[in-house]
């Protein structure tokens, strides 16, 4: 089993031998478990920052790899449709619902940019009921940019304000 140091270390390091691929690299392995609990992707987006690679350009291949990695739940939900209905029949119903009352896609841009919902649920109801594999990508994709755009900005704003207050240089 990997600890979380070792992963940042190992994610760290990917990034500073590849690059913006690296980014792409660490964000689909972090996004890519369904059972496993995700690794911190939110620190290696702050490492990519320090390591004064361009902020935007960090967001785009961080949400790209992820929001790759995430389509795991979706064809997890394809491939075991028939057991998944059968099991989550009630949770199925009422994830439909809110479906169809706020649209699919935004449900699931909501889902890929807060970090305390888990998007792998969505990706496999999604899978699972035959939501579209580009809506649901598209849908991830947006949410996951615009959620490391959030942290890539404070981060990059936040180092220099820290940097001002307290004389650190980075």
């Amino acid at each position: 089993m990997i600890d979380v140091a070792s992963f940042i270390a190992w994610a760290n390091q990917t990034i500073v031998v590849f690059g913006y691929f690296g980014i792409i690299i660490v964000a689909f392995v972090s996004s890519v478990s369904v059972v496993l609990p995700t690794f911190p992707l939110s620190a290696i987006v702050v490492f990519a920052v320090a390591m004064k690679m361009h902020p935007i350009i960090i967001a785009i291949c961080a949400g790209f790899g992820s929001a790759t990695g995430e389509l795991t739940g979706y064809l997890i939900g394809m491939g075991g449709k028939k057991t998944i209905l059968k099991k989550y029949k009630n949770k199925i119903q009422k994830l439909e619902k809110m479906f169809e009352k706020y649209r699919g896609g935004v449900v699931i841009f909501f889902f890929s940019f807060l970090p305390i919902v888990p998007i792998d649920v969505m990706g496999v109801f999604a899978g699972t009921v035959g939501y579209g594999v580009k809506k649901f990508y598209i849908a991830c994709l947006a949410g996951k940019i615009c959620r490391y755009l959030l942290i890539v900005t404070m981060t990059y704003y936040g180092i220099g304000v820290a940097s001002s207050y307290f004389g650190f240089i980075f």
